[in-house]
């Protein structure tokens, strides 16, 4: 049976009748997505959106991991202005090749079991606004991306699922997005401006779950505190309680950056310390056969992995095997992991 593991959420991205061939399956190609404009499907400054494409081989040649980049969001004219001449804005600026070596993406079977002969598609993420779209049928599929697509794949997960047959089994992913709000936090404003402005600039009230948008601001829908315990999908959070997104838009960007130098005051990471423990109490409680959860310690807002085992186990357990997962690392002191593996988003 053909799987699809959906890595974001595609804009009217339609991968049935695209194929690349390649003598160097980690150097691959981009493409346009076809009559994009058409569709709807462009970038900031109009430009086309495009993807970059490995073809599966053997018996992952009909299966598929799609993975769309995150990369923040624009809330005002002024930043998708500015935003719309860099790669995150226009396809334009986007690499014509791209080498396919992140722990999900390579073709090694020894380091990426389960997914090395799939057919491996990457979307560059430059619409500001986290992605909307649709799929055609497929079962079983994730819906997941990280960042902004991260966030995306919460809001969109009901509506995905909806897509899809009633008896498909569908599951969502969501890496380095699970943002709290808090009003009492030194910067908790930060992430509620940038929210309102998504609602103001984009519209993007309608795009998020109404049982959410029914209750409240429409703004605070942004929260997955807020909106997922509306979301009746199955959902798996990979996090780090350190994040640093999390910490430059709840704290302040000086608390980001004494943490990467390991100068901390005992004031600062006392703080850091508290919304920690906010972020462990605002994960999901209610249903947890529906909520995976994988939390870190690490400083970075990226993949917390030790893909070659422990988490590469735990992701494909949850998602093939329907396995029980709550981890959460008993640390209240954040580590420095870019030597142990961890992948940029």
């Amino acid at each position: 049976m053909a799987r699809v593991l959906l890595f974001g959420f595609v804009l009217v991205f339609t991968i049935a009748v695209h194929a690349t061939t390649l003598a160097d399956s980690r150097s691959v190609h981009l493409k346009y997505v076809n009559k994009a404009l058409e569709k709807g499907a462009v970038c900031l400054d109009g430009s086309p959106a495009a993807y970059y494409h490995d073809k599966g081989v053997g018996d992952g040649r009909h299966n598929w991991v799609i993975y769309l980049q995150g990369g923040g969001w624009c809330s005002n004219h002024t930043d998708c202005k500015n935003r719309s001449t860099s790669g995150l804005g226009t396809s334009t600026r986007f690499n014509k090749t791209l080498a396919f070596d992140t722990p999900f993406f390579n073709n090694n079977s020894s380091s990426n079991p389960e997914f090395y002969n799939w057919n491996r598609v990457f979307v560059p993420y430059c619409d500001g606004s986290s992605f909307t779209g649709n799929k055609e049928a497929v079962d079983p599929a994730i819906l997941s991306g990280g960042s902004a697509g991260g966030l995306a794949a919460m809001i969109h997960c009901d509506r995905f699922r909806d897509l899809l047959p009633i008896t498909a089994r569908v599951k969502c992913l969501a890496i380095a997005s699970y943002f709290v709000h808090e009003a009492h936090l030194d910067g908790s404003k930060q992430f509620e401006a940038k929210f309102e402005g998504l609602i103001s600039l984009h519209g993007s009230s309608k795009a998020l779950p109404p049982l959410c948008t029914s209750r409240m601001n429409p703004s605070l829908c942004f929260f997955p505190q807020y909106f997922l315990p509306t979301i009746r999908t199955p959902v798996f959070i990979a996090m780090s309680s350190f994040d640093r997104v999390q910490i430059r838009y709840n704290l302040c960007l000086e608390d980001e950056v004494c943490l990467l130098h390991n100068n901390c005051t005992h004031e600062r990471l006392k703080a850091m310390q508290d919304l920690r423990h906010y972020v462990l109490s605002k994960l999901p409680k209610a249903c947890p056969s529906q909520r995976g959860v994988w939390i870190t310690s690490c400083i970075a807002h990226d993949l917390p992995s030790y893909w070659k085992t422990t988490y590469g186990k735990v992701l494909s357990g949850w998602f093939i095997d329907g396995s029980y997962t709550q981890v959460i690392e008993d640390s209240e002191i954040p580590r420095n992991c870019s030597s142990e593996g961890i992948s940029p988003i």
